[in-house]
């Protein structure tokens, strides 16, 4: 090999290292959608007095050595809340692009409505759209309507505990060759929610999916967030998520975890 041949292999190799590097380091953030924690956002944004709520997240990082790293992430959230019904609708997208090419696409969309039955029980109805370029999901629909009901509530009601379940029908189809796939599931959780102090809030939510005939087919997730004032419309976030999900295609990783940290903008 002449050495002009060899200079230009070494510098392509340190370039496609030091980008594979940079994706390892933006990989959490990108594979944590596989199952939607709907608890975690519910439980840290109402009460029982407010009627509109609603929250925009923005994030971006930028990072260059050899090749450029442009990551965005965008959540938004709305809530209406009104005697004994709760209507929820959130939005979320994530980007990513390194090299000049496009690694990743993430998102989903999800509306559900809470009515109250009674003070600790209440029934829910829910639909959600998602996709994820890295989990090989192209589109996961899905639709359907269960129990929650509250076991645990402090004196003054900010420190709370839930179980609920739920059917639901799902729609996979995926961007490789695996054809498209419907499962019933059921979808139970356990969740709880505490504020200590005055703008302090940790919150943690575990679901289990598993499908109605095969509970081999089932996903799993557990989810702790701790939220923390730095004044009055903004605050800090540490969220860490650990998830299992055998229902995606064979050459898609099934255990995943992320560990995320940020900002929250109220209004």
């Amino acid at each position: 090999m002449s050495c002009k041949a060899f200079s230009i292999y070494k510098n392509a190799n340190y370039n496609m290292k030091h980008l594979a590097i940079l994706l390892l380091a933006a990989l959490p953030y990108l594979l944590n959608a596989q199952i939607v924690n709907i608890e975690e956002q519910r439980i840290t944004g109402t009460n029982d007095s407010v009627h509109w709520y609603g929250n925009l997240r923005l994030g971006a990082n930028l990072i260059k050595v050899q090749e450029e790293v442009l990551q965005l992430n965008t959540t938004a959230q709305i809530e209406y809340k009104r005697g004994k019904s709760l209507l929820l609708f959130l939005l979320d997208g994530k980007f990513l692009r390194a090299g000049g090419k496009q690694f990743n696409n993430a998102g989903f969309a999800h509306l559900r409505y809470n009515r109250k039955i009674t003070d600790p029980l209440s029934m829910e109805f829910f639909a959600q759209a998602q996709f994820n370029k890295l989990l090989y999901i192209e589109l996961r629909a899905l639709g359907g309507a269960g129990l929650r009901y509250r076991i645990f509530k402090n004196d003054t009601g900010k420190s709370r505990v839930y179980l609920g379940s739920a059917y639901l029908f799902e729609h996979n189809s995926f961007t490789n060759d695996t054809a498209d796939r419907n499962w019933h599931r059921l979808s139970n959780y356990l969740s709880f929610t505490f504020r200590p102090w005055q703008g302090v809030t940790l919150v943690s939510t575990t679901y289990f999916q598993p499908q109605f005939t095969n509970w081999s087919n089932y996903r799993l997730a557990t989810e702790a967030r701790l939220d923390t004032p730095l004044g009055k419309k903004l605050s800090f976030f540490t969220d860490f998520s650990l998830q299992t999900d055998k229902a995606l295609p064979i050459d898609a990783p099934d255990v995943t975890y992320a560990w995320q940290n940020g900002l929250t903008l109220k209004f």
